[in-house]
């Protein structure tokens, strides 16, 4: 039977909507057709991983992300320059010179 994988929208999801469920966590696991022991797991992991959510980023990735950020304004730059070549170019498209060069 293959593994089901699980996107980390549904596991966050699930844990909250498990833990609120009035009948239980595993009268929710049953309804949802999973594992009990996935939630508790989840939990676990979303509780361990908890302070990254508030944590400020390090100097180190802020300046990577910086970085990244000018390098992809730059490849934009660059992209709509050929862009807009190309489109002058097709613009002043002529079949007729295109045939002259094959002769």
């Amino acid at each position: 039977m293959p593994t089901q994988k699980y996107s980390s929208r549904f596991k966050v999801k699930s844990v909250l909507q498990a833990l609120k469920y009035p009948d239980g966590v595993a009268a929710y696991c049953r309804s949802k057709g999973i594992s009990d022991a996935f939630i508790y797991r989840w939990q676990s992991q979303m509780l361990s991983n908890a302070d990254s959510l508030f944590a400020k980023p390090s100097r180190a990735t802020q300046v990577k992300v910086k970085r990244l950020e000018a390098e992809l304004q730059r490849k934009d730059s660059i992209i709509a320059a050929v862009t807009e070549e190309a489109i002058e170019l097709k613009k002043n498209f002529r079949p007729e010179a295109l045939q002259a060069l094959k002769s």
